[in-house]
């Protein structure tokens, strides 16, 4: 489940740049998004200023790893 959630937050800030914490928690769904990046286990966040959060060059490499592939149409 964590994964999913930085996952979550990792494509958010792919998509709008630098964001608040609690606009990334309010636009994904992720109540815990601060805290989650505040404590970056996988190095994919970095702290810009005072509550706002980006995207680190591993956190948009962590986005192609583990995104899910589209469906295949027979």
């Amino acid at each position: 489940a964590y994964r999913q959630d930085a996952l979550r937050c990792a494509a958010h800030l792919a998509a709008s740049g630098p964001t608040k914490g609690a606009l990334v928690a309010q636009a994904t769904g992720v109540p815990q998004a601060t805290r989650l990046m505040a404590t970056d286990h996988y190095g994919w966040f970095e702290r810009v200023e005072k509550g706002i959060y980006g995207l680190t060059p591993k956190g948009a490499a962590g986005l192609k790893d583990y995104a899910v592939p589209p469906p295949v149409e027979p």
